[in-house]
Parts: structure tokens; sequence; C-alpha cells
């Protein structure tokens, strides 16, 4: 009897090895993109999509799928209304990340990302900079506060990009106008080198690699601040030891332009919302409905991924920054919040977006 019942255990854990990796393989896995190809999350997807085949049961082709357009939003519509793929676990989405259009009701964005399924994410800090001769001149970042009117470069009125910048602005009580619609941060520097424009912001990645030595180290900008998220203890903190950590935090700026802290609903909305962007940059999800099984093995292997050496490496030398990776487990809580924003908030954010 007792043989028996090893035979059968054995038996049963033989044929569910074999059936998970046939789940995948022979099969083409689709990471969607909502920017364009060359952006910075581009590039990290195909960071990913090098090294996730090894990690996945079956070991399926994995392939990069570019669908810019509405500041990231076009690609989030057709992952959750199946535009092109099904709930099938073959299509997973490589997102950059913001929570404006989800809490203000963008009616652009025709599905609710809370019901997404989240595999992971990365997390990801973000700087503001500009030109040093931005009127009456800026010889340190709380100068910025004195500005005459700044030209903020952008890439769609609902993206948290724009957003943070207008509020951080509205704060600040600075006159500006705002540039958008351009499709990558090469371009907006570009814009800026060439004065049509002369303050905007990037994620750490961004920063490092393309606006330090585009625009910091050619001696045209300077950095001004980062956005800050929500520490432990309830308070505003910025970003730990790395490449920006010596920049000030908003709060900091206004503290000492202002002598005292920033407050208000459009404080709040600011810190809220770079709060979660930041915690969840780029979001790994599939859609609603897609199999348990897909769900369970991808997020397995992306963890894997991220304990990869030579992933690690990869990342690093695209990003400039080691990768910083969230479970599911994080990421849920953070898409949920969004629902429970507070009324105060999402008119602030409504009222930001609107034409």
């Amino acid at each position: 009897m007792r043989r028996s019942i090893i035979w059968t255990a054995l038996a049963c854990s033989l044929a569910a090895a074999p059936a998970q990796a046939q789940f995948y393989k022979d099969k083409t896995l689709n990471l969607l993109v909502n920017y364009a190809a060359g952006g910075n999350s581009d590039l990290e997807a195909r960071v990913f999509q090098q090294f996730l085949r090894k990690y996945i049961p079956g070991e399926p082709s994995v392939v990069v799928q570019n669908a810019p357009g509405a500041g990231g939003i076009n690609a989030m519509n057709m992952l959750g209304l199946n535009i092109g793929s099904r709930a099938d676990g073959l299509t997973l989405g490589y997102f950059t990340f913001g929570p404006i259009s989800s809490i203000a009701e963008d009616p652009a964005l025709k599905v609710n990302v809370a019901e997404f399924v989240a595999v992971g994410a990365t997390k990801s800090w973000a700087l503001a900079y500009g030109r040093k001769d931005i009127a009456p001149g800026m010889t340190k970042p709380s100068d910025i506060a004195r500005a005459k009117s700044v030209f903020l470069g952008g890439y769609s009125r609902s993206s948290l990009h724009d957003t943070r910048l207008r509020l951080a602005m509205e704060i600040l009580g600075v006159p500006y106008q705002m540039v958008t619609g351009f499709q990558s941060t090469t371009a907006i520097n570009k814009a800026m080198l060439q004065n049509e424009l002369n303050f905007t912001s990037s994620t750490l990645p961004g920063y490092t690699t393309q606006a330090v030595p585009q625009v910091i180290d050619a001696g045209v900008g300077m950095p001004f601040f980062q956005f800050p998220i929500i520490g432990k203890d309830g308070k505003p903190t910025g970003m730990p030891a790395s490449a920006g950590a010596k920049v000030p935090t908003f709060n900091e700026l206004y503290k000492e332009a202002f002598g005292k802290e920033p407050s208000g609903p459009k404080w709040e909305a600011l810190l809220l919302t770079n709060h979660l962007g930041t915690q969840v940059q780029r979001l790994i999800a599939f859609p609603k409905g897609t199999p348990a099984e897909a769900v369970q093995t991808m997020r397995k292997a992306i963890q894997d991924v991220g304990k990869d050496a030579e992933f690690i490496e990869a990342f690093e030398r695209i990003t400039r920054e080691k990768p910083d990776l969230a479970t599911a487990d994080e990421v849920e809580p953070m898409l949920a919040r969004m629902n429970t924003v507070s009324p105060e908030i999402k008119k602030v954010l409504k009222e930001s977006i609107a034409d």
C-alpha cells in the first residue's frame, strides 16, 4: 500500500511538471510597451526580453510590441479591451504607469487599470531640471520659485509627467506654459538645447543617461528638485543614495524659498500621485481574465529575472541604475489606492488635465 502511494505521488508530480511547461511551449509571449521604440520603457522592456525566456517553463519566444499614443493610454486600452490580443497569457503589458488618468477619470482611458492582473513592477524616482538662463537667472534650485515664466516640456496632458510639472509650478506660483506632445526624453532635451522650452523632468534612468550628458554636463541646465514620495512615517521623503540624491526634494526647495512646508490640495495631489508613480514606474501586468497558471508562472519568472546577475548588469548598463523590482503583492495595493482618492484630490487632478 505504501509503495503504491509513493508511485502515485511520483506519477502526479511528473505529470504536473510537463503540464506546466506545456502552457508556453512553442508559443510567443508579446511584451506590449506603451511608448515608442528607443524610449526608456522600450529599452528596459528589451532587457527583460533578453532574459525572460530561460525562466519561463516551455521557453517561449519573447518579442516586444510597441504601441505608443495618447501618453501611454493607447496600449493600456489595447490590453484591457483585448484589441489585437486575448486574455490568454500571451500578451504582457510593460507600461510606463501614470495614475492620473485613472484617478481623474480621463475619458480617453477606456479600462480600469486597477482591474489589470499585476505581475510585478519596476520602481524609479523622478527629477526636474531646466535651463540656467530662465529669467531672471538660475544659480541655485530655489531660484525657480522667482522665475518670470517657464516653458514646460511634456508628453500628454493627462500623463503623470505633465501633471506633476503643472502642479509643481502652480504650488510655487510660477507662470508657465505647457509644451506637450513630445515622443521621447531625447526630443525634449533637443528642444531644451534649442531654447524652445526651458524646464522638464525625467525618471532617474532618463535623467542619468540622457539629461546629464545632454543638458547638465553641457553647462546648459541644472537639476532643480526631485519629486518626493510618502515615507513610512507619512512624511515626504526623497530617494536613497544615488545619482540624484543630492538634489533637494520639492518640499525642501519650497521651504527654502518660502520658509514653510507646502500644503493644500494641490500639494497633496502631487505627493500622492508621485508616490504611486514612483512605486510603480513600469507596471507589468496581464489583462483581467488571464489564466491563473500564466499569472503564477510569469510572476515567478519576473522575480527570478530580477535576481539574475547578468540581467542586473545589463539593466544597469542601459539605465545607469540597478533594477528595483516590486512584487505583485506590493503592486496590488498601489492600484487599489487609485479607487480611494479623496474628492478634493480628484477635483484637483480633473481640473489639471481638463482642456
